[in-house]
């Protein structure tokens, strides 16, 4: 087989690299039949999979927090919904995510959540997932950190199934006041660039 058939030989996905032809074909050492230029998309690869200096503004979430959460049902101005929990952040896969803990209520129901953030060294950006004990859905979104002011802002979609509504635009921004306190807020984009429908409030225990 020639040569350039193996120039897609690297797949970077969720931070790991395979070299799966070249190891399916029998080499006993496949970095070792490679071209230089292979070799150092290969390098590049294994750089973008390990965890760096973005990853390091993400230590600021370890540890354990009080939270203190507002919903408005009816939007902007009206009464919110309010519940307490607790969170737990802990640095998972080699310092690649943070991962968060949740318990607490919503809406007068247990609630319990578990998140991810990370950096994609591929893509360039911060992410994160979310996943709770009240759905079946992924919550995913994409964003930056300010690096004057600290500040995450992510983008993301959630659907409405009580209004058959799929694919909402939302923001998410996470305020830091200091090492120990940051808000938590989503903004609900389809109705408003300020319609802010939850607010989690994270103080350190």
């Amino acid at each position: 087989m020639k040569k350039g058939a193996y120039l897609g030989i690297f797949v970077l996905s969720a931070g790991a690299i395979f070299v799966a032809p070249r190891a399916m074909s029998g080499d006993p050492d496949p970095a070792k039949s490679m071209s230089p230029e292979e070799q150092a998309k290969m390098a590049e690869c294994m750089m973008m999979a390990q965890p760096g200096d973005h990853h390091k503004h993400l230590d600021v979430f370890v540890g354990s927090w009080l939270t203190k959460t507002k919903v408005w049902m009816g939007g902007p101005g009206s009464d919110p919904l309010e519940s307490s929990g607790t969170s737990k952040f802990k640095w998972v896969l080699d310092g690649r995510f943070v991962q968060e803990e949740h318990h607490g209520s919503m809406m007068g129901m247990p609630y319990e959540g578990i998140g991810m953030i990370g950096y994609d060294g591929f893509r360039n950006m911060y992410t994160t997932s979310w996943y709770s004990n009240m759905g079946t859905n992924v919550l995913a979104s994409t964003g930056a950190r300010n690096p004057e002011t600290g500040v995450f802002t992510y983008y993301g979609q959630m659907d409405e199934p009580a209004l058959n509504v799929v694919g909402r635009i939302v923001k998410y921004v996470c305020r830091f006041e200091n090492s120990n306190k940051f808000v938590f807020s989503i903004i609900d984009l389809h109705a408003g660039d300020d319609y802010k429908v939850i607010e989690i409030a994270y103080e350190r225990k």
